[in-house]
This record gives C-alpha cells, sequence and structure tokens, in this order.
C-alpha cells in the first residue's frame, strides 16, 4: 500500500461561477487535472456544480473531487475540502473503484452568492483539497512492460543467453562478455551503426568499453537479454546503468530504469520523512 499525498488549492473569478448560477443543466466548473505521482497513472482534479449536479440537489452549490484511476484497481482516499473565507470545511473518507467524482454541498446557491457569507472575496472564491490517497499498487509501469504482451520475444531473449552461437565479445578490463550481434542491434542504436559501417570492432567482433565497470557492462547486457530485472538492481547501479544505457542509446532499458529510479527514490523519501518525523517526536518527549 503506497501513501501519496494531495494538495491542491483552485480559485475561480466570480463571473464564471455567475454564469452558472441559474443553470438547470448540472453545469459545472473543473480545474486542471493533476497526476499524483509520475509512478501512478492516477489523476485528480476539483468540481463546482453551482446550482447543483442534480435536479434532486438544484439550489445547492456543491464541491467535488474527481478521481481517475488509470491503471489502479482501487484508490482509499481521505481528503478535506475547505474554503477559508468561509470558515467551511469538510472531510470524507471514501475507497474509489472506479474513476469518479465525490464530494459534498458547501451551502444554498443563495448563500454562495451573498456576499456577507464570504464564500466568493474580492470577486474570486478559492476551494482547497488537502488528503492522502492510498493505493495497492498494480506493478509499475516498467513491470508491466516486462510482464505484458510481448512475452514471446522476451522469453526468446531470455534463451539466447544460454546458446552456443554468440558471434561478438565485449571486453572490459582482462574479461571477456560473449553475447549476440543481433541482440545488441536490437537493443542498441550504437551497436546497430557500429556493427554496420564494417569498423574495427565489426572486423574483429569485439568491443573494448573502459568508461564502466565490468560488473555494470555485465548487467546491462543481462539485462538487454532479461536474464535481470531493473528492480534486481540497487539506486546506485541503476544510476550507473542509467549511464550505459544513455551513452549506448538503449533506449527501453533506459525507460524501465528511469521508472524504477522513481519508485525507490520516492520509498526512500518517504523512509527518510517518516525518521525526520520519529525524531521531532522524541525530541518533545
Amino acid at each position: 500500500m503506497f501513501e501519496y499525498p494531495i494538495n491542491l488549492e483552485w480559485t475561480i473569478a466570480e463571473g464564471r461561477l455567475k454564469a452558472l448560477k441559474d443553470s438547470t443543466k448540472n453545469e459545472f466548473l473543473e480545474s486542471d487535472k493533476f497526476t499524483v505521482a509520475h509512478s501512478s497513472d492516477v489523476k485528480y482534479s476539483l468540481k463546482i456544480y453551482p446550482n447543483g449536479n442534480t435536479n434532486a440537489q438544484r439550489g445547492n452549490t456543491w464541491v467535488f473531487l474527481w478521481l481517475g484511476l488509470g491503471n489502479e484497481k482501487k484508490v482509499n482516499a481521505e481528503y478535506t475540502f475547505s474554503i477559508k473565507s468561509a470558515e467551511w470545511n469538510h472531510k470524507i473518507n471514501f475507497t474509489f473503484e472506479k474513476s469518479i467524482g465525490l464530494g459534498n454541498t458547501c451551502s444554498t446557491v443563495a448563500k454562495f452568492f451573498d456576499s456577507r457569507k464570504k464564500f466568493i472575496v474580492d470577486g474570486k472564491f478559492t476551494l482547497k483539497v488537502e488528503g492522502i490517497l492510498k493505493i495497492e499498487k498494480a506493478d509499475p509501469k516498467w513491470k508491466r512492460k516486462i510482464l505484458q504482451p510481448k512475452r514471446t520475444t522476451t522469453q526468446s531473449l531470455r534463451d539466447l543467453w544460454n546458446t552456443d552461437f554468440k558471434d561478438f565479445t565485449i571486453v572490459v578490463g582482462r574479461k571477456g562478455i560473449e553475447v549476440h550481434k543481433n541482440v545488441l542491434a536490437c537493443q542498441s542504436s550504437v551497436f546497430t551503426a557500429m556493427l554496420k559501417l564494417h569498423t574495427k570492432e565489426a572486423k574483429e567482433n569485439k568491443v573494448v568499453i573502459s568508461d564502466f565497470t565490468f560488473e555494470i557492462v555485465e548487467k546491462g547486457i543481462k539485462l538487454c537479454y532479461t536474464q535481470l530485472h531493473v528492480s534486481d538492481c540497487s539506486v546506485k547501479e541503476s544510476l550507473l546503468l542509467l549511464k550505459f544505457t544513455d551513452k549506448y542509446d538503449i533506449k527501453v532499458l533506459k525507460e524501465n530504469l528511469e521508472e524504477s529510479l522513481g519508485e525507490q527514490i520516492t520509498v526512500e523519501k518517504k523512509k527518510m520523512f517518516a525518521k525526520f518525523q520519529m525524531v521531532q517526536l522524541m525530541e518533545m518527549l
């Protein structure tokens, strides 16, 4: 279960709200949509229905949090609406199992547009939402890429690693890694160009790599053959592998590493924040 904070303050000009004051067509205004985190497809926005969202709610002004689940199956949400100028707030706990909006009425239409009630101040209305979204994580995008459609190709690459038909050597220090030219060309535009242009490396069927350690190069090649997953690599290894994939333009692997790093760094930040909070709590005791 991953927890993601949401915090959005939305300001609307009074004129835009007044244009829908007497609407009987369930018309609304909506803020921009925001992605909860780069590792999640969940999006959220705020909505306001100046004159209700159904015939039964006509005469009341409603505010909603809209949640788009993307690839997630379920999101537990705890959030609070607040209108500071009117000293109004409302808390909601709800489990979203589909993309919908959920909210509450903040006042009657008459009170909402009454300047004495201070919902609208100096020609502006400001609505804020704060809360936590708890997501039972589906596999991150980089894992889904490994597990999804192209299973046949992925399995073939994995099987190739153990075959005897390797025709190219990557030399790092005094060690060599036996590989297939076709696999290198398939994964890397740099190796494609190297093998196509009849370079020294292409003629000798080997390339010397001196700016990365043997361990990093070996992991990079094993990732290309799907002998490893990016989730098997530490943050430090992932950063070095990112440099390796950038230099040799191994695009799919680079994307997977970037997303994996994002996941790992997010988790580390949360651990550090929790530790910091614990230290502060201990100091207070």
